[in-house]
């Protein structure tokens, strides 16, 4: 697996996630800093992705808890890594109160904590080409870093990435300008939005208890600034305009979607954070060979759905490493 970036010797410490996690922190320029999270369980020898290193960018406010998810990978013969990008669960320090949970202004930026995060992978598994996951909003990072870095990585495993404004993008070019102003005129002031605890209620329904910290996940979302949503849809242009991405792409979301304020049953089975026929829609931009895989069931984050959608989406996974990785 090549990487630019610098070469790094990182503290490896214990992680939260018990034994078989370890996570280091990953300087970033301006003092800021990311962390990145090593799974040392065990490994299987053989299977679809031996061979090769999975990193996962975690979504918006959201943050890397997702253990399930590390052992699948290595039960298919992967090296796993995740990261928690700047001013995220790990790397946030919920006791600064000049913090700003989530911000950035330019999605390039993330480039920094990657390429740290791909300097240490190098290191470890230097001999192995790389898959690179994300959901939501870490899909579309995911995506935009693979189009500007052709070459780097084997394949995309998407999980309901954020690539285009759930409203249309219409409304995405209509609302840019104002944006643009109002992120001059008070970059620091968030929009005064809060989102309802729908979406952690249908996980609590699905997985029988919420399986991450409220303090690094809160129910009711960070706090939305101007610039951030700026630079969100600056990478939906990016990704409506093509990204020619030549690896193979699978691209995992629920077979629905809801926009409804209150709680329903019927959101313990569905999309209820994005669009998901707007996703389908725009997957296709994303390069030459994209599968879109629509799970029956599945919540916004698909590995967080109930054990028959979270195995379906599993079974899909394995499916397209059998049929692209293993050649």
């Amino acid at each position: 697996m090549e990487s630019t970036g610098p070469s790094a010797d990182p503290a490896w410490e214990p992680d939260r996630l018990g034994e078989d996690f370890e996570c280091a922190t990953l300087p970033l320029p301006g003092g800021e800093r990311a962390t990145l999270i090593a799974f040392r369980g065990e490994r299987a020898a053989d299977g679809p992705a031996a061979g090769r290193t999975v990193l996962y960018l975690h979504g918006w406010s959201d943050y890397f808890f997702h253990d399930h998810v590390a052992r699948y990978w290595a039960e298919q013969g992967a090296a796993f890594y995740a990261v928690d990008l700047r001013a995220y669960g790990r790397s946030l320090d919920l006791e600064d109160p000049e913090v700003r949970p989530g911000y950035i202004a330019d999605l390039a930026d993330y480039d920094a904590e990657l390429e740290a995060a791909l300097a240490i992978i190098a290191s470890e598994h230097p001999k192995e080409r790389l898959i690179l996951c994300g959901h939501s909003t870490g899909g579309l990072v995911a995506a935009l870093w693979a189009g500007r870095n052709p070459g780097r990585v084997a394949a995309l495993v998407l999980n309901s990435p954020w690539l285009e404004f759930q409203l249309d993008s219409s409304t995405r070019k209509l609302i840019t300008p104002w944006l643009t102003w109002r992120s001059r005129r008070a970059e620091q002031a968030p929009f005064k939005v809060r989102f309802p605890h729908n979406y952690a209620r249908s996980v609590l329904f699905s997985r029988g208890r919420l399986p991450y910290d409220l303090a690094l996940k809160p129910p009711e979302s960070f706090p939305v600034y101007p610039a951030w949503l700026r630079a969100v849809f600056a990478g939906h242009e990016a990704v409506e305009k093509g990204l020619t991405i030549s690896v193979p792409i699978l691209v995992l979301m629920s077979t629905q979607s809801l926009r409804e304020r209150s709680y329903s049953s019927a959101m313990n089975a569905a999309d209820i954070v994005l669009d998901v026929d707007v996703i389908a829609r725009r997957a296709p931009s994303l390069g030459r060979t994209v599968m879109i895989e629509r799970v029956p069931g599945a919540l916004h984050d698909v590995f967080l759905s109930d054990r028959p959608a979270q195995r379906s989406a599993f079974d899909r996974i394995t499916r397209f490493l059998r049929g692209y990785m293993q050649r």
